[in-house]
């Protein structure tokens, strides 16, 4: 096994030799690692939404997008979600609107 120096010059060297979106993919990895040592979480527990903000972009896409299947389906779905009275064309009549 490498020592910690080795292996930390090992890694660096390696992500010098990326582009620069494959070291964000890098640096986005490294970052939810840290975070799922941080914050563990039993695979049914969702993030709170400070835990979720505190996440690095690509994770945070990765836990939403389920979620948002689901709302998109909610919306198209529940009459609550589509109703959109306050949207009537009587709210944007004016008293001095000509007719």
């Amino acid at each position: 096994m490498q020592s910690i120096a080795s292996l930390e010059q090992t890694l660096l060297d390696h992500l010098r030799q990326l582009p620069p979106d494959k070291q964000q993919e890098v640096l986005d990895f490294a970052e939810f690692l840290r975070q799922k040592k941080i914050l563990p979480s039993t695979p049914s527990a969702q993030p709170s939404l400070q835990e979720l903000a505190s996440l690095p972009l690509s994770q945070r896409h990765r836990i939403l997008a389920p979620l948002i299947a689901d709302t998109a389906a909610d919306f198209t779905t529940d009459p609550a979600l589509s109703e959109f009275s306050a949207l009537d064309s009587e709210d944007w009549e004016f008293p001095d609107d000509a007719p």
